[in-house]
């Protein structure tokens, strides 16, 4: 699977996280929000200048700054998907197609 920082991703893009990073704290806090390993994550938008990017996670709309989003990994949902057949994503059944 290629890995990603959630960070880097841009808005209307869907990934599934597959690790949390960074000092136990921090990691413990986002893991806290809803970004654990198989969550669907949502990039929603990003502010202008290097300001905080809105996600969704678990149907919640969540604003975080890029330091943080750049401590939790995702994958393509479709890569993840193929890696996981018939794995739930999001509250969904995926299908391989």
């Amino acid at each position: 699977m290629n890995t990603m920082r959630l960070a880097d991703l841009t808005p209307g893009a869907s990934a599934i996280v597959t690790a949390i990073s960074g000092a136990s704290r921090i990691a413990s806090r986002l893991m806290e929000m809803g970004f654990v390993p198989g969550a669907a994550v949502q990039v929603l938008r990003r502010a202008p200048f290097g300001g905080p990017i809105q996600y969704r996670v678990h149907g919640v709309s969540i604003s975080m700054r890029i330091a943080e989003a750049a401590c939790i990994s995702v994958t393509d949902i479709a890569a993840w998907s193929e890696a996981h057949p018939g794995a739930p994503v999001g509250g969904l059944q995926v299908t391989a197609t």
